[in-house]
């Protein structure tokens, strides 16, 4: 029996299965993950075929499930000898030139679930750069090269990877580290004319962003895995090259009949060296990926050590806002909102936010300005400027590709507590065309509802979503909102905004970011109770109705906005609970706000 005191980076795909239960408790309790390598930091092209790995990422999309030989038999023509070997945590039989496989006896089938895992969209440089040093294992680049070495007894090889390196349809790819180049075969679809691009295989969400992507094949039913989940997978390296639907054997059709297409094999069997595939022994969904907030969620120490994070928050917030407090609060409750609980049609928590009468006229990137210090603080944003060009040319929406047999992503499939900041100051004179009408209306969608819709082509199905959505724009925006805000500047800050901005820099220090980092994290998984001693609040509500007017009516939606805005008002100064004090606050907040809307001025020159 092998001494399960063994390390993780020596054990084998074989040695685990001696005692998968073992295997398992002791990866649970392992406190240190960061010992098993991270993909996402480390190349994988450094890492030895079978090894076990980590990989962080979002389900992008799920595969057929796939067959395989769970127990088969092989058998020695020159020994005469017969080893019973296991397909599990595999994709190549490793067999020798004088061994055949028995595929008459003592065959055991079974089925594995193959899903595609893209690095987070989104994901900004900060806390890419702390994962990396988190996770960088130096020794690794010591190691030989994976990609160049094959497995020359895996079966049904069209042809050897070295022959490949002779092809004259081989091309350079760049590797990720912008170093030496790494030689690698043309995806060759039908013929050499159509190749199929690093992206397309790739398949990521979001356009000219550096991305990762790989395939796991999960064994464990009890997972319950869905589209668009953030995961982290530990599981056995397969980077065999052989894998790549360039190798895959010549079939004659009549013979063999496939319902695959040619691109279909290429798109699910892209070489390894671009994306591995990885057979998971533990699938751990993530309700987070910011790599600073670590271990158990500790409520005391989140709610003690909020005012000192929003203070600092306010205060840069403030003067990027050019002196305008309330803007500046209402930012601060849209960047710790989540969804807390969906019913029916209706998302609670959502906080949309319309800031306008931004002072574009005097400072034209001033919405992108402000969009630059705002990735500094949460852990994924994306930022997209409303031009006509872009609605009418981007895919917002994924969409089912039947000819590849997969889900092409589109922008708007994003993890949850992403940021997408639309910039609506770009938007120029000209005509939507249908496609860039649907984008509207799918951005929309996505306010109201949490909701992005995919296109089955035959059918559309919603997806739920939780994406804080920030519309920046000079009047109000043509998008709908839960919260709309004029800016308000103060004179002073206009003249001297680019004075304001180098300042804010200076001020927010690497431990000040990290505390507002931690802070806007630890908020949406902060637990927030109704307090039984609400009769203030029913007070409130009550004399707000009778002292309003039949052309402006407070309604239960009012009271909605109201609890809405109260609790992130509560959990933004470190409380779990609605007090009196936060309750008024939030009151004040609104009634300012809506004054502001009454009373609104000319856009800001």
């Amino acid at each position: 029996m092998h001494d399960f005191c063994n390390d993780f980076d020596s054990v084998t795909p074989d040695i685990w299965m001696l005692n998968e239960a073992a295997w398992n408790e002791r990866l649970i309790q392992l406190p240190n993950w960061e010992k098993i390598p991270l993909i996402n930091s480390n190349a994988s092209h450094n890492l030895p075929d079978g090894s076990l790995v980590r990989f962080r990422g979002m389900v992008q999309d799920m595969h057929n499930p796939e067959f395989f030989f769970e127990q088969f038999e092989v058998f020695n023509t020159v020994t005469n000898e017969i080893k019973n070997k296991s397909g599990k945590y595999t994709d190549t039989a490793h067999i020798l030139e004088n061994e055949k496989i028995n595929y008459t006896e003592n065959l055991k089938s079974a089925q594995r679930q193959t899903i595609v895992v893209v690095s987070m969209p989104g994901l900004n440089k900060w806390a890419q750069s702390i994962e990396d040093e988190q996770n960088y294992l130096k020794h690794l680049d010591q190691l030989p090269n994976t990609s160049k070495r094959l497995n020359l007894n895996s079966t049904k090889l069209k042809r050897s990877y070295d022959e490949s390196d002779e092809d004259p349809d081989a091309m350079d790819v760049e590797n990720d580290g912008g170093g030496n180049k790494e030689r690698r075969t043309a995806e060759v679809v039908s013929n050499a004319s159509k190749v199929v691009s690093r992206e397309h295989l790739l398949n990521f969400p979001l356009p000219n962003v550096a991305s990762q992507s790989c395939i796991v094949k999960v064994y464990d039913d009890n997972d319950n895995l869905k589209i668009n989940d953030m995961i982290e997978v530990v599981g056995f390296l397969s980077v065999d090259p052989a894998l790549s639907g360039e190798f895959q054997a010549e079939k004659d059709y009549l013979l063999e009949p496939t319902s695959e297409t040619d691109a279909e094999i290429i798109t699910h069997n892209p070489p390894p060296s671009l994306v591995p595939r990885l057979h998971a022994v533990h699938v751990k969904k993530l309700k987070h990926c910011n790599p600073l907030v670590r271990g158990a969620i500790d409520q005391e120490t989140i709610l003690k050590e909020a005012n000192t994070a929003r203070e600092h928050l306010l205060k840069a917030l403030k003067e990027l806002l050019l002196g305008d407090e309330l803007t500046a609060e209402y930012l601060i409750c849209h960047l710790i909102a989540c969804i807390y609980l969906r019913q029916d049609t209706f998302a609670l928590g959502q906080f949309c936010l319309n800031i306008s009468n931004l002072p574009t006229k005097k400072y034209p990137n001033y919405a992108k300005q402000l969009y630059d210090i705002i990735k500094q603080f949460v852990t994924k944003s994306y930022y997209l400027p409303l031009t006509v060009q872009n609605m009418n040319t981007m895919a917002l929406l994924p969409k089912k590709d039947y000819h590849c047999n997969r889900l092409t992503s589109g922008i708007l499939q994003l993890s949850k507590h992403t940021h997408l900041v639309l910039d609506e100051t770009q938007m120029e004179q000209g005509q939507l065309d249908a496609t860039g009408v649907n984008n509207i209306s799918a951005l929309g969608n996505l306010i109201k509802l949490q909701k992005v819709e995919y296109d089955f082509k035959y059918y559309k199905m919603e997806f739920d979503s939780d994406i804080n959505v920030l519309v920046l724009s000079e009047g109000k925006s043509l998008l709908p909102s839960d919260y709309y805000i004029p800016l308000r500047p103060e004179e002073s800050s206009l003249e001297i905004f680019d004075a304001i901005v180098e300042a804010a820099t200076y001020y927010l220090k690497e431990e000040i970011m990290n505390t507002i980092r931690i802070y806007l994290t630890n908020l949406k998984l902060a637990k927030y109770s109704i307090s039984e001693n609400l009769q203030f609040v029913e007070d409130d509500f009550v004399e707000m109705r009778s002292n309003s007017d039949s052309d402006n009516p407070v309604t239960a939606d009012d009271l909605h906005r109201l609890l809405v805005l109260a609790r992130l008002v509560s959990l933004s100064r470190g409380h779990d609970t609605l007090t009196r004090d936060c309750w008024e606050h939030t009151k004040k907040m609104e009634e300012e706000r809506l004054h502001r809307l009454k009373n609104r001025i000319a856009p800001t020159l």
